[in-house]
């Protein structure tokens, strides 16, 4: 019962499986519909094939008992056997073209999930449940033949499954009802017995993508060039070589004992197929002896019990496949429909794109998820059109949750956050997220050229000039100058062999061009500059704050010295701002502020007279 509510919490059968099937064959039908006309056609040999191979030998047999011609009797032979081959020839075609599409599809796909990710509320992000949903969705679709491909082939082989059972119950039916009883009656009992694996998957299939996340984690990191120093100065290698093997054997167990379950199954499975088999057989043969049944008839019957079987167990197969293949779809479709709270695609629109307006947060508090108390608490902060702010504190005080509510990344627990006057969460947030132009202190970049990175944009959109400026003014233009290619200069080693890696401190520089080049009203620095000594820090701060004149800007670092220019400094201290006003005013108070800043000077000039002495 707790396993099922786990499953629940992320989506686990919350559609049924003809929903998910119409799903998946709507989405085809808008992306690839000839991909559904080949399917279809290919149903329609998988019934025609084996229609025709167990009546060819009725045919020849029947035709040698009434004495036909030798030539009639060869163009029964050559007639089928063309058929057969020519539709032999059309399946294999038809399921080459298939499998090409099904990749297509799986493109579509692994598109959704990306796309979802990247446009989803930022909060969503944070969420661990939603994190979980990404990494399932991902792993759904990870491969040449991944489980939301497999629709396909399941849909063609189960309603190829049906129609088949249809037409031969409708020519085994004649012969013995019992024969059509015990067949079916043993056919379900294996199929119930199948559904006992399906269910023990649906229990266990969060434990699968625990270890698999981790496993994925792990992969990443060792190939990942920023962990490369940690993971050899602190030879990390044998720790993180016995997480991997830890989470490989958790993972090899699985399916230890979900193949033991197969087995248990397959061998009782055996056994029934056995026991039907040797019955239905030898009621065969004793009708053939008796005279009840000709001996083209006994060769077509022979023939039909075992194709009606074969039918009727695939149907009962394909069940238990799409059962397990629903599971994938499910987490797939809770992931992409994910709700989201932000108006994106209505709300209004900021007025005065270019020129900054009051922000203003009130009785503002934040809490994350699973959180036992507010990361910020009862915040009242207005932030007057181009003021220079600094935000000040230690580690964890809440200087970055700051950030997010202001660039409405996340809405506030409670309180309100408004921009000239208006809350926030009316705006359209993708119209509002294009006021601020940030850098926070951990950062991405994508392995595309210098230019691009700065420009957020294809060669085509580049204004040279304008990225070149960027760069000169976030003081990285020699460096880049410097290079073979300039501007054109590949970034990244991972992916160009004549990539440009760059250093912490150029990197954080890079950053900081970039958000120069989108030119938004308000520009925040969240300690972009952490890898930069304090002097060239101090250096670029007070450089932005001369570029900054027009525009809102707020400074945020752990290094007080560097915000002593801001018009306005906030201390904030435990998730509230617990001192407000000028360098000069919070060092008079003689309060929290002073004694850090006084904590600093004396590290500084303790260092000093150290290397002096």
């Amino acid at each position: 019962m707790v396993k099922e509510k786990k499953n629940n919490e992320l989506g686990i059968n919350k559609y049924p499986v003809i929903k998910n099937m119409l799903y998946c064959l709507h989405n085809t039908a808008c992306c690839y519909p000839l991909l559904l006309l080949m399917c279809v056609s290919v149903i329609i040999i998988n019934i025609a094939l084996p229609t025709l191979t167990v009546y060819l030998p009725k045919m020849v047999i029947e035709e040698i008992e009434n004495g036909g011609a030798v030539s009639r009797l060869l163009m029964v032979v050559l007639s089928f056997t063309l058929g057969i081959a020519v539709l032999s020839s059309l399946q294999r075609f038809l399921e080459k073209n298939i499998y090409s599409h099904k990749l297509k599809m799986n493109s579509y796909y692994i598109r959704e999930i990306a796309n979802k990710g990247m446009t989803t509320d930022y909060c969503n992000q944070e969420n661990e449940r939603f994190r979980k949903l990404q990494s399932e969705s991902f792993n759904i679709c990870n491969g040449y033949d991944s489980n939301i491909t497999k629709v396909y082939g399941t849909l063609i082989a189960l309603v190829s499954n049906a129609l088949g059972f249809i037409i031969f119950l409708s020519i085994l039916i004649r012969l013995n009802l019992f024969v059509v009883f015990l067949s079916v009656t043993l056919v379900v009992c294996s199929y119930l017995l199948n559904k006992r694996n399906i269910k023990w998957l649906v229990n266990h299939n969060k434990e699968k993508i625990s270890y698999q996340q981790k496993i994925n984690y792990i992969s990443r990191m060792t190939g990942d060039t920023k962990y490369g120093k940690e993971i050899r100065l602190y030879h990390m290698d044998p720790w993180i070589e016995s997480t991997y093997q830890t989470n490989i054997r958790g993972l090899s167990n699985w399916y230890g004992r979900y193949a033991a379950k197969l087995f248990k199954t397959t061998v009782f499975d055996g056994g029934l197929l056995l026991l039907r088999e040797c019955i239905a057989y030898a009621y065969l043969l004793y009708m053939a002896i008796s005279g009840w049944i000709s001996v083209s008839d006994f060769v077509l019957y022979f023939g039909v019990i075992t194709g009606f079987s074969i039918w009727l167990g695939g149907i009962l197969e394909q069940f238990n496949s799409l059962s397990s293949i629903n599971i994938s779809i499910n987490y797939l479709r809770t992931f992409l429909e994910y709700p989201d709270s932000y108006k994106k695609e209505q709300g209004k629109v900021p007025k005065e794109m270019m020129v900054p307006n009051l922000i203003e947060l009130k009785n503002v508090c934040y809490r994350y998820e699973g959180a036992e108390e507010d990361t910020l608490k009862n915040i009242n902060l207005t932030i007057e059109p181009s003021e220079h702010l600094g935000v000040v504190g230690l580690n964890g005080a809440g200087k970055t949750t700051l950030v997010k509510l202001i660039c409405g990344l996340c809405n506030p627990t409670s309180g309100v956050v408004l921009y000239d006057g208006i809350d926030i969460r009316e705006y359209n947030r993708i119209e509002y997220y294009k006021l601020f132009s940030v850098v926070f202190q951990q950062f991405s970049l994508l392995p595309v050229t210098i230019e691009e990175i700065v420009a957020e944009s294809t060669a085509d959109c580049i204004d040279a000039k304008r990225v070149e400026t960027c760069l000169k003014q976030a003081g990285l233009w020699d460096k880049i100058n410097s290079l073979p290619m300039g501007l054109q200069s590949n970034f990244s080693k991972m992916i160009y062999d004549d990539g440009v890696e760059l250093s912490g401190g150029e990197l954080q520089k890079l950053v900081l061009a970039r958000a120069l080049y989108k030119n938004a009203p308000m520009m925040i620095l969240d300690e972009p500059t952490a890898a930069l000594d304090p002097i060239s820090e101090n250096h670029l701060y007070m450089n932005y704050n001369t570029l900054m004149k027009e525009k809102t800007t707020v400074f945020i670092s752990h290094r007080l010295a560097s915000t002593r220019f801001c018009n306005r400094i906030l201390l904030i201290d435990n998730g509230t701002i617990c001192e407000e006003g000028t360098h000069e005013s919070l060092l008079a108070a003689k309060g929290k502020y002073y004694s850090m800043y006084e904590a600093q000077a004396k590290y500084y000039r303790d260092n000093v007279d150290y290397r002096e002495g």
